[in-house]
């Protein structure tokens, strides 16, 4: 009986698959009623985004509905703040995904729809415009009789809403901002760089954290000593010399949340700094990954490398692209910014079949079936097509690594003169990109006195 029992609770918790793209149906309880309804899920895939699941919730007896939308991944380790400006009729059909915790500012208009004050939704910039009028000119039914002078002011927020709307209002800009690091907006000129749209990761302060439920963190990282482990026997000469020593520590996977070993080693990279490479492998989902972070902390300049690919030998070089690091091709008139593809160490081939596979597998695969990309497919066909040109030499081009943190590299092939197809330039950094390494708030003199 218990094997039986055991079995139907598997049936109804079916595994999600994002391939097969089936719509999950539970049977769950009504909030509304106290009856039983049906909980409809459904995990996709947004182009050029990530997982989300969405859920659709319908009760037979009080007829009470709820559709929701969450992201189906962890919290990014920083905020985000997309800057757009809003020029033509595209600009308003753009694809819009937002989390529960999304400010959303028009800037012209001094107007702010605070986190928090609306659930995660999938819309365009144009539905976001629309809904908010309708809700602003509800409101201002009301305060038209006990507030008139607030109700005037609303007015003049609805009509600059209406005008941008009407795009009869000069270029203004609305700006998203979500601490989780989660939203979404589309790209129409995908895969290539956005013109008018600008993207910035920034630094959590305490009230964002408690706000998306991180605070609770600070006092697991007091006892971060006690789960980490090295795989063997720490003595004198092993405390001197940690590149011997594999670390392994517990936590609790990105994927599944079951508890998993990541393991942790420093290695040396010939005449650039030390390296610490983890791998992390789940044995209950299977999950994988593998993550390089430079040593030695935050540079005292950023960093950007110049490289001309052009034949095979410089395809073979070594290469290290850092968490902090974005990517341009300005022949391809292509950019990703510093999370793309996260912190890794391998050759400029194997960072350009990353791009190749990562582009194929989302556009093609996900925007077929959608007829306003037919044109996003088109492009990227095209633009997969240059990327196999470079990996055959049949194309040249210069990548340029741009590291506000400095801890990026490439290989030099004429070490230690000179590489004429490397260029280095060290940069000061910006009061911006200060602020989104955090080191605007750091102190590093007499902190022993704080």
């Amino acid at each position: 009986m218990a094997n039986s029992k055991s079995a139907e609770t598997n049936d109804v918790f079916s595994e999600l698959d994002v391939d097969r793209l089936e719509v999950n149906v539970i049977e769950s309880l009504c909030f509304n009623c106290g009856k039983n309804g049906t909980t409809r899920l459904l995990l996709t895939r947004i182009p050029f985004y990530k997982e989300l699941v969405i859920s659709s919730f319908d009760c037979p007896h009080c007829n009470y509905k709820n559709n929701q939308l969450d992201p189906a991944i962890e919290i990014k380790p920083q905020g985000v703040r997309m800057s757009l400006k809003i020029e033509n009729k595209e600009d308003l059909d753009r694809y819009v995904i937002t989390t529960d915790y999304t400010s959303i500012q028009v800037l012209d208009l001094d107007f702010e729809i605070p986190p928090m004050s609306q659930r995660s939704q999938v819309t365009t910039v144009e539905g976001i415009i629309s809904k908010t009028v309708t809700n602003l000119s509800e409101q201002k039914k009301v305060l038209d009789l006990t507030h008139p002078e607030l109700a005037a002011k609303m007015e003049v927020v609805i009509n600059g809403l209406i005008g941008i709307k009407n795009l009869t209002k000069p270029i203004p800009m609305m700006v998203f901002e979500d601490a989780t690091g989660n939203i979404f907006v589309s790209n129409p000129v995908a895969p290539l760089a956005d013109p008018r749209m600008q993207t910035e990761m920034f630094t959590r302060d305490s009230a964002q954290d408690e706000m998306i439920g991180l605070s609770a963190q600070d006092n697991a990282q007091d006892n971060a000593q006690s789960i980490i482990k090295p795989l063997g026997t720490f003595n004198d000469s092993s405390v001197n010399n940690l590149n011997d020593e594999i670390v392994q520590f517990s936590g609790p996977c990105p994927n599944c949340q079951a508890i998993c070993e990541t393991n942790m080693k420093l290695t040396d990279i010939p005449y650039f700094k030390q390296v610490v490479i983890m791998a992390t492998v789940c044995e209950e989902c299977g999950y994988r990954t593998n993550e390089v972070k430079p040593g030695g902390g935050v540079e005292k300049q950023g960093l950007q490398i110049t490289v001309k690919v052009s034949s095979p030998e410089d395809l073979n070089r070594d290469i290290l692209k850092s968490e902090t690091c974005s990517l341009r091709i300005p022949q391809l008139d292509f950019e990703v910014g510093a999370l793309s593809l996260s912190g890794r160490f391998t050759t400029i081939e194997g960072l350009v079949n990353s791009l190749y596979e990562q582009l194929k597998d989302t556009a093609t695969a996900f925007y077929s079936g959608d007829s306003q990309s037919g044109s996003v497919i088109e492009k990227t066909e095209k633009f997969l097509e240059k990327l196999n040109n470079i990996k055959t030499c049949k194309m040249s081009v210069d990548i340029i690594l741009t590291d506000p943190a400095g801890n990026s590299y490439v290989q030099s092939l004429t070490p230690p003169d000179l590489d004429p197809k490397l260029t280095i330039t060290r940069f000061d950094r910006t009061e911006e990109q200060n602020e989104e390494l955090g080191l605007n708030d750091m102190k590093v003199d007499g902190y022993e006195k704080i």
